[in-house]
């Protein structure tokens, strides 16, 4: 039975010379390899997940390790970002087995994928769409590529790029095993939420859908398309029973694009999670439109602890061109409802959005400011090569295409009319204003009850966190 080690890269997750804290702030578990493995396993095939980013070691250990497993084939799941260190990592892998198969998959591969194949000759095969079909017919094909498996991309033998053909989504979802947790070295420990975005642990990060029906011009949608499909309500109860067994989770973080997405779907989740007396807490992201008073009475009574509310930007003009429906007069209304239900709210912004201006990006901080957000993330936009923006991307600004640095922590697009240097004191003024607040402060304080461990935390790794702010204050 023939082996694979899936490899997820460390990636550049911070801004070049400094310690990256995300892997103190916050440690996302790598679940596209997850339900790989998972089912796999089901299915009799041995493999094992690397875990780069929450583990990270040099090149040279890394590579030690992957071939100390003895795979048949190696696995890659990348971002944008992470596939620079992916790749550095087969090219050392095949330095030392040059005939070791070498799949890369994940939603930057998918959505070039004949660019890959044609410049990254490490590279041997991508799985381009939902991988765990395609990976399971390469594994039963000792990962060797045929044009019979559909949703895969290869080089032939005479060096000719191939295409099989996209591969039908998988309808049903609960057909899938559980994430393989079992394969994650220290889970869930090494895998903490962000500080102040939990109010207990353990606790862990859990998806419950894929694809999303909205066509927002910076998301990329090439590997799950705009189908809406989802876990039932059953399925995902015994899986946080499951959690709750195995692992103790506490506190679950709902990553899904739009949890909130269909009304009848989160009612039967939050019943049963009552019905059942499942003691856990759990944060999610959705939009706005889709949330009304009596719901977020009922989530909060399910366990609901914060809603992340995607704003992206505070002037209706610039963020129209980009984001289904938007409506910022609902987002106010609702912001004000969420936190009538004793649940937090966190808002998801923008900078540097195309057609961004001075008066556009002061409009976004006073949105945040005013309506009382718990928290804000602020991202710096990034126009990834699946979005629909980037192909047209170049009419709106400078982009300098540089994989690295497509994290959305560093300005790698810059709309006419600003500067990066301008953009960065923007991006600093918008935190120091948002936390600098007293109100802010005597909130976080209060954090002492709620999140006690995010404290502690933040206590021990203080140094670290002082010599990234003051790094922040000299931007």
């Amino acid at each position: 039975m023939r082996k694979i080690v899936f490899i997820h890269p460390q990636g550049q997750n911070w801004l070049a010379g400094q310690e990256d804290l995300t892997r103190i702030a916050n440690v996302m578990p790598p679940h596209g390899l997850m339900m790989l493995s998972a089912l796999l396993s089901r299915h009799g095939f041995e493999n094992a997940i690397v875990d780069c980013y929450a583990h990270p070691q040099g090149l040279g250990d890394v590579v030690n390790r992957v071939l100390s497993l003895h795979p048949d084939a190696v696995g890659f799941s990348t971002t944008t970002s992470g596939f620079p260190a992916g790749y550095r990592i087969a090219d050392a892998l095949k330095n030392i087995r040059p005939d070791l198969p070498v799949i890369f998959g994940g939603v930057h591969p998918t959505s070039i994928w004949e660019r890959i194949l044609k410049g990254y000759p490490c590279v041997d095969m991508i799985v381009v769409g939902e991988g765990e079909a395609t990976i399971l017919e390469l594994a039963q094909h000792d990962f060797r590529p045929t044009d019979g498996i559909r949703g895969l991309a290869y080089r032939d033998p005479a060096g000719e790029i191939r295409f099989t053909g996209e591969r039908e989504l998988i309808r049903d979802l609960d057909v899938l095993p559980y994430p393989a947790y079992d394969k994650l070295a220290g889970f869930p420990k090494a895998y903490p939420l962000p500080i102040f975005n939990y109010p207990r642990s353990p606790a862990t990060t859990f998806i419950t859908s894929r694809g999303c029906p909205y066509a927002c011009s910076y998301c990329d949608r090439s590997v799950f398309k705009s189908t809406f499909r989802f876990h039932s309500a059953a399925y995902l109860l015994d899986h946080l029973a499951y959690l709750k067994k195995a692992y103790g989770i506490r506190h679950v973080n709902i990553y899904d694009d739009n949890f909130l997405l269909l009304r009848r779907r989160v009612e039967e989740f939050c019943g049963l999670k009552l019905s059942r007396g499942l003691r856990m807490t759990f944060n999610c992201i959705g939009r706005a439109d889709r949330l009304d008073r009596d719901l977020l009475k009922l989530m909060r009574k399910a366990g609901c602890w914060m809603i992340n509310i995607g704003v992206e930007s505070g002037d209706e003009a610039v963020i129209s061109p980009h984001r289904s429906h938007s409506d910022l007069d609902r987002i106010r209304e609702v912001v004000a409802w969420i936190r009538e239900a004793g649940i937090r709210a966190k808002g998801l912004f923008m900078l540097g959005i195309p057609g961004e201006t001075e008066a556009s990006a002061a409009a976004t901080l006073a949105f945040a400011v005013e309506n009382r957000f718990d928290d804000a993330n602020l991202t710096k936009f990034t126009p990834f090569p699946g979005a629909p923006v980037y192909a047209s991307i170049g009419r709106f600004g400078e982009f300098t295409e540089d994989w690295e640095k497509m994290n959305c922590i560093e300005f790698v697009f810059i709309p006419a009319g600003f500067t990066k240097e301008r953009l960065e004191r923007l991006y600093v003024q918008f935190y120091r204003t948002f936390y600098g607040r007293p109100a802010m402060l005597g909130a976080y304080g209060a954090m002492l009850w709620k999140s006690p461990e995010s404290w502690g935390r933040l206590l021990k790794n203080l140094p670290k966190f002082l010599a990234a702010r003051a790094a922040f204050d000299q931007a």
